[in-house]
């Protein structure tokens, strides 16, 4: 009888670690709430604003590049580099370059959330919850990033996804 009582306590002891376990997992998963929308590659993570030559480590070399040049801007700040399934756009702040914009095109790529080029309206809105949307273009901001959905001007289909940092208010 006392064998039972000891295994009981054992057992009692155990499953009550096992759930404070759990509850500091879980504690410590809802304290890293994701606080911006980051681009998933090969189990890594690409950032609007960060360093572009770390993303460069991540996505690898490119297929082509080209310096953009726009008529308010001819300075040649921003600079495009263009993959298969993808292209980021970098601009120079100083001597550092950093991302500035990604634009997801092929559907080989997908958002954390799992939407890709191809994709219906209808996902769209069930990944992202309050996602507001206009004439076929997708809008929603986490943090100071901003996910651009375009659906095409039939809105129906995701034809590409463009992450960038978030309009100042």
């Amino acid at each position: 009888m006392r064998t039972e009582k000891r295994t009981g306590r054992r057992m009692t002891a155990a499953a009550l670690a096992a759930v404070m376990v759990w509850t500091a997992s879980f504690g410590s998963m809802a304290a890293e709430q994701k606080n911006q929308y980051r681009f998933p590659y090969q189990e890594q993570q690409v950032e609007v604003g960060m360093a572009a030559d770390a993303a460069f480590k991540i996505l690898g070399k490119e297929k082509s590049s080209k310096i953009l040049v726009n008529c308010a801007d001819d300075s040649g700040t921003e600079k495009a580099y263009l993959y298969d399934e993808f292209e980021v756009i970098t601009s120079r702040e100083g001597k550092k370059e950093v991302v500035k914009e990604i634009t997801l095109t092929g559907s080989q790529v997908s958002t954390e959330e799992g939407i890709k080029v191809g994709d219906l309206p209808s996902s769209v809105k069930k990944a992202y919850p309050g996602i507001k949307g206009e004439m076929g273009l997708y809008t929603i901001s986490l943090g100071e990033t901003q996910l651009i959905i375009d659906c095409g001007f039939q809105d129906d289909k995701v034809e590409t996804i463009t992450y960038l940092a978030a309009e100042k208010k």
